[in-house]
Parts: structure tokens; sequence; C-alpha cells
């Protein structure tokens, strides 16, 4: 990938923590309860239709009470989540920040949430096209079937060029972030021969909202 490529860059430090919305949440795969853990009050979540109002269950050896399902983040409280890297390994950090403290909520593999997530939304070309998943997430997409050499960018015909536009303004508007490495090698029997390489910081990714963008760029061109 040295050759005849275009770049679209936005650099700075990697976004790893932001505020998301109920609707996230609930893409995530979770139902957010107010309840008691051990007999104290507090915010916790489960799998999506696993546990009901005014179920009492066991989890990892605590005793969880679930009084009310929320429908909404509580009025005057702020979902968080950030990633961390552990070990070498990642995870989502997820809360919910309130005004009579903060309420753990989980600490999973986002790997396996965005799987989750992906699929029931049906973001096949996130799914099929990820590389790697850390602070950022990497996706490489390779549609190259005549051998050539590269065009450059005058060449470009307009629909490239507004894939091109796309993601400059995901850049701009949605992450602060990112970086898309691009190669043209023209059109053959109307099929669009290209290569890209797309990083873009892993938290934005849990926005519901940005990651159907980002599918749907990954997808203009097929």
């Amino acid at each position: 990938m040295l050759e005849g490529y275009y770049i679209v860059e936005n650099t700075g430090v990697v976004p790893a923590e932001r505020r998301f919305r109920f609707k996230d949440l609930k893409a995530w795969g979770y139902d957010l309860h107010l309840g008691t853990i051990d007999g104290r009050e507090a915010y916790f979540v489960s799998r999506t239709g696993t546990h009901e109002e005014g179920e009492t269950y066991t989890e990892k050896g605590r005793e969880y009470y679930i009084s009310e399902t929320q429908q909404e983040i509580p009025k005057d409280a702020r979902l968080l989540a950030r990633i961390v890297i552990e070990r070498g390994q990642p995870y989502l950090e997820f809360w919910l920040d309130t005004e009579e403290g903060n309420y753990p909520l989980a600490k999973e593999d986002p790997r396996l949430i965005l799987h989750r997530f992906w699929t029931a939304k049906k973001f096949n070309q996130l799914e099929k096209h990820v590389g790697s998943v850390g602070l950022t997430t990497d996706f490489f997409k390779d549609r190259v079937f005549v051998k050539g050499i590269p065009l450059p960018f005058d060449e470009y015909p307009p629909k490239v060029r507004r894939v091109l536009r796309a993601v400059r303004d995901v850049h701009r508007d949605m992450t602060g972030f990112g970086r898309f490495v691009f190669q043209y090698y023209g059109e053959e029997d109307k099929t669009h021969n290209y290569r890209l390489w797309w990083l873009l910081p892993t938290i934005h990714l849990f926005d519901v909202e940005i990651s159907n963008e980002v599918d749907k760029i990954l997808a203009m061109l097929d």
C-alpha cells in the first residue's frame, strides 16, 4: 500500500471516553434496572430480556433485586463509557453518573459487544471488514479484482470522490479523529477496484449513528 494512495487524516489524542444515549445501551444488548445489590440501592444492567421487574437473582455471589426496569436514562444522570487496555486486552467500562454518585454497570470485551451490536443492526460491512480492536479499531477492505497501478486523485470518478467527502465528514463531525488510506484502480465491468484501510476511535463505534454511517460508507462502492 505504498503507491498511489489518498489519505484522509485527523490526528491528535485518541478519544477513549464519551457520553452515550439510552438507545446505544439498548443496541449493545442491555436492560437498565433500578433496584438493590446485596440490599443497597443501585442501578445495574442485565442482558436484554433475561430478568424482569420484581425478580431477585444471584450472579457472581451477589444478590440483585429489580424494582424497576428503566425506559430511559434517569433524569440528571449520564451514561458514560470508556475503553481501557489491561494486560494487553481491551475492555469497555460503562457506568451511570448521577447526583448521588457513580454506579458501575459493566466491564466487558468490546469485541463481543460490537459483534452483538453490529449483528443485531445488520451492519454487515463492519462485521466483515473489522481488523483489530483496542483504543482504535481498524477496517481493511480489498476489492482489487484487476491488477494494475493505482490511479491518481485527478482521475477518480465522482462517485469515489463522494465517498472520500463522506469520510472527511465523519472525521470532522462525528469522531474528530481517524485515518483513512485509499487506493483506486479504476472500474472494470461496472465494478470499482479499490483497497482501503480505515482507523477510527473504538469508543465512537459504540454510537449507533456513527456505526451506521461508517457501515454505509464502506458499502458505497460495492
